[in-house]
């Protein structure tokens, strides 16, 4: 997938605001300094009489400065073009074959600022796509219109010039030297004043001063050359480093740094490549300089997209992470809202009992009823509690009960809509039990969720009945609940315990799923299952706290 292009760089945006000629002024004298400069530099490798340079990194300076700056750049390249075609050129080009040259390098330059951003080029190289696109775009369009225009002005001016070989010495020198100084200059200009807080400053002045003094040595002219030749390929390394280590614009300036080096020693004599003559020597030293920038840019773009898969993976992790809080907010909620109904319930029948009951001057019931709706109401409080506690990470406070005191306000909690529901309890706790240790809120949800469930699964018969037993073993007590309603569907068994698996009109499918966490925090287990005789069974289990503790 593309992205956008790099927004341009503004380093004087208020400048340019202010006054928009300066700030296009101080653009174009820029571009035609250092176009100048670089054309200079290149004709210094010039191994012959036809004045091909084998090294033109001008075309590479007019593309970074368009694709940076903008189209309104274009005039001052043409007067840059002009002005080296014209010192450099003229006494063997002639002159509509010069203006074209000039007019060629523009359309090249301009074509290869649309098509980068009509591609979707990044100054930063942070994909290996951008290394391509610069290579291909800028090699294609800006190199090869800038070296077609050049060979057809020297073979126009000289006889004895064949196009097709003038234009691949052009072209070759076109392209080496846009890979040398286009990716220092996009990077710097476009991408660099962005990405200054990344960068290590002993680091990178470590790395520049190394590669500085390898490529000092050796092209210094004072080693031999079966040991110079080995060691130009140390700045290698050096550069690998800058790549995995350093912003990319640092990389870029290391490689612009190891290559005017090598490119001004091999020019003026000195250095491994420079014995083999000029023309072979500097075609030698552009294929290891090739490599080295494409190792460079090529690092820094796998770098760049292994930092962003990096980024992707940590956002991703953190919206899995932010969709699990969601997920167990709306559990909770549900569950907090599942949990609360009981209570409330209840709350609503001993009012209303209350209610009649006061209107009917019968003090003493009333007396029993409050004392119901007082308990459901801290039921309620300590219910909202808990769930507080749980959300926030806190273990439930356990205590000793027997098990008696554990049913009673179950029992209690219930009534009113065994009554309302002509239900019949049928309740089995042996007199001698062991005391266990429990959250008494909790195992009262486990036995109310059951219990209604229970209820619930009657609904529609005549004979409604509920029974709720218990057993005690040497380390555990089982508390059993049956109906005699039709039983679950074999096809729910396997997922009933799962969280929102209902098959009821306006269920939540949290109690049990809720009830089952409950019991497992507690050391037990609940299971279900369908009676031969009808009607369904729920089972758990409680460790019991000492097994010589009756009640």
């Amino acid at each position: 997938m593309s992205t956008a292009p790099l927004p341009l760089a503004r380093p004087h945006s208020r400048t340019e605001t202010s006054a928009p000629w300066v700030w296009l002024a101080g653009r174009s004298v820029m571009l035609i300094a250092l176009y100048y400069a670089v054309g200079l530099w290149g004709f210094v490798f010039t191994p012959d009489a036809y004045g091909i340079p084998l090294v033109w990194p001008a075309t590479g300076v007019g593309l970074a400065f368009v694709y940076v700056y903008g189209y309104r750049l274009l005039p001052a390249l043409g007067i840059a073009a002009s002005l080296i075609t014209w010192q450099f050129t003229s006494p063997m080009m002639p002159l509509p074959e010069a203006l074209g040259s000039v007019v060629a390098t523009l359309a090249g330059v301009a074509l290869g600022t649309h098509g980068l951003r009509r591609f979707g080029f990044s100054a930063r190289f942070e994909r290996l796509r951008d290394v391509w696109l610069l290579l291909l775009i800028g090699g294609l369009a800006a190199s090869g219109s800038a070296a077609t225009a050049g060979a057809w002005g020297m073979a126009a001016g000289m006889e004895s010039l064949r196009f097709s070989n003038t234009w691949w010495l052009c072209w070759m020198a076109d392209l080496m030297g846009l890979m040398l100084v286009a990716p220092v200059l996009l990077t710097w200009l476009g991408a660099g004043l962005t990405r200054h807080a990344e960068q290590n400053h002993a680091r990178a002045a470590a790395l520049g001063f190394s590669l500085v003094a390898i490529a000092g040595l050796v092209y210094a002219g004072h080693l031999p050359t079966g040991i110079a030749m080995p060691l130009s390929y140390a700045v290698f390394p050096l550069v690998m480093l800058a790549a995995v280590r350093c912003p990319v614009h640092i990389t870029t300036g290391l490689t612009m740094a190891a290559g005017a080096i090598a490119l001004s020693g091999t020019g003026w004599g000195m250095g491994p490549f420079a014995e083999m003559g000029l023309e072979v020597s500097l075609l030698s030293l552009n294929a290891q300089l090739a490599l080295l920038v494409l190792t460079a840019l090529v690092l820094s773009a796998m770098r760049g997209e292994r930092e962003a898969a990096e980024a992707r993976a940590r956002q991703h992790l953190d919206d899995l992470a932010r969709a699990g809080r969601l997920s167990t907010l709306g559990e909770l909620s549900a569950g907090l809202a599942h949990e609360l109904n009981q209570p409330l319930c209840a709350l609503a029948s001993y009012a209303q009992a209350s209610k009649r009951l006061l209107e009917r001057g019968r003090m003493e019931e009333l007396k029993d009823a409050l004392a119901q709706l007082d308990a459901s109401a801290h039921r309620a409080a300590e219910t909202v509690r808990q769930m507080r506690a749980f959300a926030a990470g806190h273990s439930p406070e356990f205590s000793s009960i027997a098990l008696p005191d554990l049913l009673r306000p179950v029992l209690d909690l219930l009534r009113p809509e065994l009554r309302r529901g002509r239900v019949q309890m049928d309740v089995s706790v042996p007199n001698a039990l062991p005391r266990i240790k429990a959250a008494p809120v909790q195992m009262e949800q486990v036995l109310v969720n059951l219990l209604r469930n229970a209820m619930e699964a009657t609904e529609g018969r005549s004979d409604r009945q509920v029974r709720l037993s218990v057993q005690g073993e040497d380390t555990e007590l089982r508390i059993t609940v049956t109906d005699n309603g039709p039983g679950i569907p074999e096809h729910r068994l396997p997922a009933l315990f799962d969280p929102f698996a209902t098959w009821k009109s306006g269920g939540l499918g949290l109690g049990l799923s809720i009830s089952r966490s409950l019991v497992e925090a507690h050391g037990g287990h609940l299971t279900a299952r369908n009676r031969e005789a009808g009607g369904a069974e729920f089972q758990f289990t409680l460790p019991v706290e000492d097994r010589d503790a009756r009640t």
